[in-house]
């Protein structure tokens, strides 16, 4: 329960904006009043024993960045990041940044963000596709046809991992384009 007492602290921090922003992501109502966001929390880790604090403000993020709530996502994914105690929960949590900031791309600070984050979730074993094929195309893109293809090569190896032979033939076409070979 510790990191539910950490979101707890951190919630009660919060604006009440901030808070009802909180609630209406995550699906989760929780009350103004700080004595009763501890037991609110406790009772959400009751019914979900699967979810964890940082998983719940991952996808909380998650939600914010897709409404274009950037600055509320990036604090909620930020936070994910700081309470993740696992390599899933980092994982997780580097995932959501790296998409809140592609959003917002042609800022440049937000592009060296995307790029930091993809690289910390692909360093701890991403299994999806997000990361991988973003980066790929972003090094493809400024010319870097190595570095797309470390990123292609990296993506079969943890994609076929991950049970999604789909995903990493679609990457060894990639290494293929990019290697100049012929499809065979």
């Amino acid at each position: 329960m510790g990191s539910w007492e950490d979101l707890a602290t951190f919630l009660t921090a919060l604006p009440g904006e901030d808070l009802a922003l909180f609630s209406r992501y995550a699906a989760v109502k929780v009350p103004e009043e700080p004595h009763a966001v501890s037991a609110t929390l406790r009772t959400y880790a009751a019914q979900n024993p699967a979810a964890t604090a940082s998983e719940l403000l991952a996808t909380t993020g998650a939600r914010a960045g897709s409404a274009r709530d950037l600055g509320f996502a990036r604090a909620m994914g930020a936070a994910a990041l700081e309470l993740a105690e696992t390599p899933e929960e980092l994982r997780l949590a580097h995932v959501c940044l790296a998409q809140i900031h592609f959003q917002n791309r042609r800022e440049e600070a937000d592009l060296l963000a995307f790029e930091e984050h993809c690289r910390a979730a692909i360093g701890l074993g991403h299994g999806g596709t997000f990361c991988y094929e973003r980066l790929a195309a972003l090094y493809e893109y400024r010319g870097d046809l190595e570095e797309a293809a470390k990123v292609c090569r990296r993506a079969v190896e943890a994609l076929e991992g991950s049970g999604d032979p789909r995903s990493a033939e679609r990457f060894r076409r990639r290494l293929q384009r990019l290697s100049g070979e012929r499809p065979g």
